[in-house]
């Protein structure tokens, strides 16, 4: 075979690829091929010595659908700050079904839990992770089961970027100092800031105490914005962050 006729043949074998590949022949990527974070295992972070859990995180409502159980009546839950959730059929939805949420980890007194189930579902933030439930020849379907979970502090609606607030262990002599280690809820990213303003949460003294000593001990778990507050001094600019609701940690007492 001479030289042109090689040539030929290998611009044609070039040609029919990529022919196949604009018909979709090769290999379509799952969505479980993509990379994530396993959402049933939530990663920590380390902060001065310290773990803090930054994945797994759920806003919840409840399904008002009219149909039988477990198809219908359970809730929708999304992992916040993303525009998708991993459901447990492995497809990445804007929020997915779960036909029930397990509890049982928090180990709350009965009249306590049954208080949380009781009110608006949607002031809640739930750590955990999608679980399946066999119900025999219907199938399978998701279930949330929860290792923390933390609830608002006021009726403010919240709007923002949902965080974590946590006490780095640096000590400051001076303004500002950046002491507070901010975590984006369910994505690789974290920064400082330097004060936290909590005030248009329109949260009670005690409720607002509480909040700090969060800060200071497993993480507040919170809802705002980052503000850079500038100076004439570059090196004195104050970033603080602005809360529009914070979340208080239930506890079993």
């Amino acid at each position: 075979m001479s030289k042109k006729s090689i040539y030929y043949k290998y611009r044609l074998i070039l040609l029919l690829g990529a022919i196949l590949a604009s018909f979709g022949f090769y290999p379509k990527t799952h969505a479980l091929d993509i990379y994530t974070p396993d959402a049933n295992d939530s990663v920590a972070t380390s902060v001065k010595n310290q773990d803090f859990p930054q994945w797994g995180y759920y806003t919840v409502r409840r399904d008002f659908r009219r149909c039988a159980s477990p198809r219908c009546g359970g809730f929708f839950i999304k992992q916040n700050n993303l525009k998708a959730t991993a459901c447990i059929d492995g497809v990445f939805r804007n929020e997915c079904y779960v036909s029930s949420i397990d509890w049982s980890s928090l180990k709350l007194p009965l009249g306590k839990l049954a208080k949380i189930q009781n009110q608006d579902v949607s002031r809640l933030i739930l750590r955990g992770s999608i679980v399946p439930v066999e119900f025999g020849e219907i199938g399978k379907f998701g279930q949330l089961r929860v290792k923390e979970a933390f609830i608002a502090a006021t009726d403010t609606p919240a709007k923002g970027t949902f965080v974590a607030l946590k006490n780095n262990g640096i000590v400051c002599f001076t303004t500002p100092c950046f002491s507070t280690e901010k975590f984006i809820l369910n994505k690789p990213q974290s920064s400082q800031v330097s004060s936290i303003d909590l005030s248009q949460t329109r949260a009670t003294p005690e409720q607002i105490e509480a909040a700090n000593n969060e800060i200071f001990a497993l993480g507040l778990i919170t809802v705002g914005t980052t503000k850079v507050v500038d100076d004439l001094n570059p090196t004195k600019r104050d970033v603080k962050f602005v809360a529009t609701q914070f979340y208080l940690r239930v506890e079993p007492n």
